[in-house]
C-alpha cells in the first residue's frame, strides 16, 4: 500500500515539476520572441505534399526526433511538456505505470524524413522525455516526400524552405532533366526567385530561336548554361568561405542580382568582377584581411591628410 501511495506521490512530483519547466520555457521563449509550439502534423503534410505511404512496422526511434503531433500539438510544448491541467491524470498514470515497470504498447508515429509526429501516445513521450528516457519503441508509417529534409532539426523555416524547394521542383521538373543535382538555399523565398531567373531565360530562349521551349528545356539550358557557369566560378574563387552558412545557390542568387545593379549603374561589366566586388563588400573576412584592411585604411587616411595639407599651403 505504502508504495502504491509513494508511486502516486512520486508521479504527481513529476507533473508539477515538467507543468512548471513548460511554464518557464514558454516565459523565456516568448520574450526572445522564439516559437514554443509543437509542430502541426496537418501543416506539415499540406506544406511537403507527400505522395504515397507505407508501413514499417515497430521499431526503437529516438524521442528527440519527436518534433510534432497529428491531433495534440495545444496540449505541450516544443519540448513535449504538459502545458493545460487537464493533461494530469493521464499523463500521471502512465508515470505510475513507468514507476511500476509495466510495459507499455508502442507509440504510434508518422515518420516524415529522420523526424517523427504522434498519431497516438503523446502523454507517453511526454513522461518518457521527462524520465529522461532517449528511446522509445514506436508503429511506423512513412510518408514519402518528394524534397529531402536534410536539416538537423525541423522548425518553421526549414519546413518553408522544404516547401519552396518542392514548388521550384514542380514549377520546372529540373530534377528530371538534371537527375542527382541538387540545389540547396538558406532562404525558402530563394527559390521563387530561381523560378523567375527560368522564366526569364526561357524568355531569352524563345526570343533567340522564335519558338516556344518548354519549362523543362528552358530549365536545363538556364542549369547548362548560366547556373552550372555560376557555380564552377563560385567553387574556382573559393568565394563560398567568405559567406559561413551560406550555400552556392544563395550566392548565385546574390551576384546575380548584383551584377544586373552593376549593369545597370555602370554599363558593360564582366560576371568575375561582379563576383569579386560583391564578395569584398558583402564576404566576412578573416582577422588577418580584416588587420590588414585596416592598415590600408589607416595608410590612406594619412596620405589623405598629407595632402590636405599640402594643398593648404
Amino acid at each position: 500500500m505504502n508504495n502504491q501511495v509513494n508511486f502516486y506521490n512520486k508521479a504527481r512530483w513529476d507533473f508539477e515539476k515538467a507543468k512548471n519547466k513548460a511554464f518557464f520555457s514558454r516565459l523565456l521563449k516568448t520574450l526572445f520572441s522564439q516559437n514554443d509550439e509543437l509542430l502541426r502534423f496537418d501543416e506539415v503534410k499540406h506544406l511537403l505534399a507527400p505522395h504515397g505511404m507505407a508501413y514499417r512496422g515497430v521499431k526503437s526511434i529516438p524521442l528527440d526526433k519527436i518534433v510534432g503531433s497529428e491531433g495534440r500539438y495545444q496540449d505541450f510544448d516544443s519540448n513535449f511538456l504538459p502545458i493545460h491541467e487537464h493533461n494530469r491524470q493521464r499523463w500521471e498514470n502512465i508515470d505510475v505505470a513507468h514507476l511500476k515497470e509495466i510495459t507499455l504498447p508502442p507509440i504510434k508515429v508518422y515518420k516524415v524524413g529522420d523526424f517523427y509526429f504522434v498519431r497516438d501516445g503523446n502523454h507517453r513521450v511526454s513522461v518518457a522525455r521527462q524520465l529522461g528516457m532517449e528511446f522509445i519503441d514506436a508503429e511506423i508509417t512513412e510518408l514519402f516526400v518528394k524534397v529531402p529534409i536534410q536539416t538537423e532539426k525541423l522548425d518553421q523555416k526549414s519546413l518553408l524552405i522544404a516547401e519552396g524547394y518542392r514548388f521550384f521542383l514542380e514549377k520546372t521538373q529540373i530534377d528530371k532533366v538534371v537527375p542527382g543535382e541538387t540545389f540547396s538555399l538558406t532562404n525558402p523565398w530563394g527559390y521563387y526567385r530561381l523560378v523567375e531567373h527560368i522564366n526569364t531565360y526561357k524568355y531569352l530562349l524563345e526570343e533567340k530561336f522564335c519558338r516556344a521551349f518548354s519549362m523543362q528545356e528552358a530549365a536545363k539550358e538556364w542549369y547548362q548554361n548560366l547556373y552550372r557557369s555560376v557555380r564552377d566560378m563560385i567553387r574556382k574563387n573559393k568565394i563560398l568561405k567568405y559567406f559561413p552558412g551560406r550555400t552556392e545557390g544563395d550566392l548565385y542568387i546574390w551576384i546575380m542580382d548584383h551584377w544586373h545593379y552593376l549593369k545597370e549603374r555602370y554599363g558593360p561589366i564582366d560576371l568575375i568582377v561582379a563576383m569579386e566586388d560583391y564578395t569584398r563588400k558583402f564576404g566576412k573576412k578573416s582577422w588577418w584581411e580584416r588587420l590588414r584592411s585596416f592598415f590600408v585604411r589607416q595608410k590612406g587616411e594619412k596620405r589623405d591628410e598629407a595632402q590636405t595639407g599640402f594643398d593648404r599651403r
